[in-house]
C-alpha cells in the first residue's frame, strides 16, 4: 500500500473479528503505517487523503450482515485509495469475497487483498473447548499478521470468488435467511438474573432491543451474538437452550477508542 495512513473498519460480534483486525492493525503500525481501528457500525466518512480504507467483519449467512452492506454501499468515491478487506468466519463464507470487491471496485477504490480466517464458533456451544479455540486464535493471529505484511509488501491478493459466490451474497441480502436464523436462535431474557445494566442495548448493531425496566426485543435481530456475549450475567439466552457464553474479548475493550 502506498498510503502512510490506514482507517481499518470493524464489526466484530462476540470479538472475532477485532482480534484478527487488531492483529493486522498491529502488524502494519510496525511496518510504518499509522492505524487506526473504528467501529464500522458508526458509518465510514469519507476517507481523508493518504489514508487506506480496511474492512473487517464477521461472516454470517455465507456473506455479511445486513446492516454492514447498508453501511459500505455509503461509501464515498475511493479515487484510487488502497483498500482491503478481512473477515472471519466458523467454517464457510462464498458470498462476500467477490461481492465486496466488486462494490469497492465500483466505488473507485484499488482493491489490493482480502483474508479469510477459521474462529471459534459462536453458536450454540453446549460447551466451551478453551483448547481447541485457543489453536484457532493463535493460527488467526499469526496468518492476520502474514496478511498485514503481503499488503505492506505489495503480495497480497483479492480473488474474485467462485462462481456461487454471487448467489451467496444474494441470498444472504433477502429476507428469509435472517427470519430463519431468528426462528433458529430465539432469545430471551432471564429477568432474575438480569442486572438492568442496558449494555445489551448499547451494543445491538441491529437496534433490536430497548432498554425498558428490562430489554425488549423487536424484529431486527441478525443473530450477531452480541447481547449473549456481553450480558454481565448471562440473563440474554436462545430460548429453552443451555448454551455456554462464549466472548472473544471484553466488554471494555469492544467499545474502546483506543483500540
Amino acid at each position: 500500500m502506498k498510503e502512510s495512513s490506514v482507517d481499518l473498519y470493524f464489526f466484530s460480534g462476540t470479538g472475532n473479528t477485532l482480534l484478527a483486525a487488531r492483529a493486522v492493525a498491529d502488524e502494519l503500525r510496525a511496518g510504518g503505517k499509522k492505524v487506526r481501528l473504528l467501529r464500522l457500525e458508526k458509518g465510514i466518512p469519507a476517507p481523508a487523503d493518504d489514508t487506506a480504507l480496511g474492512i473487517a467483519v464477521t461472516i454470517a449467512c455465507f456473506s455479511t450482515y445486513p446492516f454492514v452492506w447498508d453501511v459500505l454501499e455509503k461509501l464515498s468515491a475511493g479515487e484510487g485509495r488502497s483498500a482491503f478487506a478481512l473477515s472471519t468466519m466458523g467454517g464457510f463464507s462464498g458470498g462476500l469475497r467477490a461481492p465486496l470487491r466488486a462494490l469497492l471496485d465500483k466505488k473507485g477504490f484499488k482493491t489490493v487483498g482480502y483474508a479469510e480466517f477459521v474462529m471459534p464458533s459462536n453458536y450454540a456451544n453446549k460447551r466451551i473447548p478453551a483448547e481447541e479455540n485457543a489453536v484457532k486464535i493463535r493460527k488467526c493471529e499469526e496468518d492476520a499478521r502474514r496478511f498485514a505484511r503481503e499488503l505492506l509488501e505489495e503480495r497480497a491478493s483479492w480473488r474474485r470468488g467462485g462462481p456461487l459466490s454471487p448467489f451467496f451474497n444474494w441470498l444472504a441480502r433477502k429476507k428469509a435467511p435472517w427470519a430463519l436464523m431468528k426462528r433458529s436462535f430465539p432469545l430471551e431474557v432471564d429477568r432474575n438474573s438480569c442486572i438492568q445494566c442496558g449494555k445489551c442495548a448499547r451494543l445491538c448493531p441491529a437496534k433490536n432491543i430497548v432498554m425498558e425496566e428490562y430489554p425488549r426485543f423487536l424484529d431486527r435481530c441478525v443473530v450477531c451474538q452480541r447481547c449473549v456475549a456481553f450480558c454481565p450475567p448471562a440473563a440474554i439466552s436462545v430460548t429453552g437452550k443451555k448454551y455456554a457464553q462464549y466472548r472473544a474479548v471484553e466488554y471494555d475493550t469492544l467499545v474502546s477508542d483506543t483500540l
